[in-house]
């Protein structure tokens, strides 16, 4: 369909104006609200014990959860790309069941399984505490944040298709070769946006992580919770802004981080794309009579 240049600019300006209203401005008054005192009454709010230990915390959550949706999430994809079995199904919905279950149900679920009168709340006895404690806060943040790695690569799989998996596999490669070498490549973009949503989720998710923590500033308090803890039970409305805006910073640093990594990716693939020989390159066919009539012809 062709728009005309009136059609594409009135496009342009609604979908602006939308953005503008729902995130430039908002994002924008919490930055504004949290220097408003001065940067030395703001870098005091975030430099507090009870700040920095929030930080430190859920930068421990991101670290310790996005290797796990990584790990797991390329091996669920695989097997839903890749697998033919019964139940593919229901484990599709079983991917997408985070997407659909509020994040507050799903830690009232960790609480039924892992509180001390729960399924598995004999392990309190054993001198490991899951609910109240980091242990809960990860288990949370990983039901939430579980599906976005495994729906960002799982359609590249699709796409990509298996041609050159099983050439791999005639010419003598196993099965890590293969992985190694041609799949994981293929899949590395979907794999950076999915690593990007999971991190921004485990950053700011609030909902699960509330239900199975104890909100103790400096043991299981992260970010989201000072947050909210300075702005309803402190009344601190600027050192709350404050905690957004530090919450909002690294979240930002993540994104760029993540962004100049894909940029030089790219650059590698296309130098080493420029350097390969016009005739080792699949796409290039072998000069023969035909092409040098044309040549002639021209």
């Amino acid at each position: 369909m062709i728009l005309s240049r009136w059609t594409r600019y009135g496009l342009r300006a609604v979908a602006l104006v939308y953005l503008t209203i729902l995130l430039i401005i908002p994002v924008g008054l919490i930055f504004w609200r949290a220097l408003e005192p001065g940067l030395g009454q703001f870098w005091e709010w975030i430099t507090t014990p009870a700040a920095i230990a929030a930080l430190q915390l859920s930068l421990l959550i991101v670290v310790i959860v996005v290797p796990l949706n990584v790990v797991f999430g390329v091996l669920t994809a695989l097997a839903l790309a890749r697998g033919r079995f019964r139940g593919k199904g229901i484990m599709q919905a079983v991917v997408d069941l985070p997407f659909a279950v509020s994040p507050v149900v799903a830690g009232v679920a960790l609480i039924a399984l892992w509180g001390s009168h729960g399924w598995f709340g004999g392990i309190e006895s054993l001198g490991f505490k899951v609910i109240f404690g980091v242990p809960g806060m990860v288990l949370a943040t990983i039901f939430v944040t579980l599906p976005f790695v495994v729906r960002e690569v799982e359609p590249v799989l699709h796409e990509i298709g298996t041609e050159q998996e099983e050439a791999a596999a005639t010419l003598g490669a196993n099965a890590w070769q293969i992985f190694w070498r041609i799949t994981l490549p293929a899949i590395r973009w979907g794999l950076t946006y999915g690593i990007v949503l999971t991190v921004a989720r485990a950053l700011g998710e609030y909902g699960a992580v509330t239900m199975v923590s104890s909100n103790m500033p400096g043991v299981s308090q992260t970010l989201t919770l000072l947050v909210h803890s300075r702005y309803t039970d402190d009344h601190n409305e600027y050192g709350a802004y404050a905690a957004a805006t530090l919450l909002m910073l690294v979240a930002i640093s993540v994104l760029a981080v993540m962004t100049v990594i894909e940029r030089r990716s790219r650059g590698q693939v296309d130098d080493a794309a420029a350097l390969t020989p016009l005739s080792a390159r699949p796409d290039s066919a072998p000069e023969g009579p035909d092409h040098a009539r044309a040549d002639q012809e021209k």
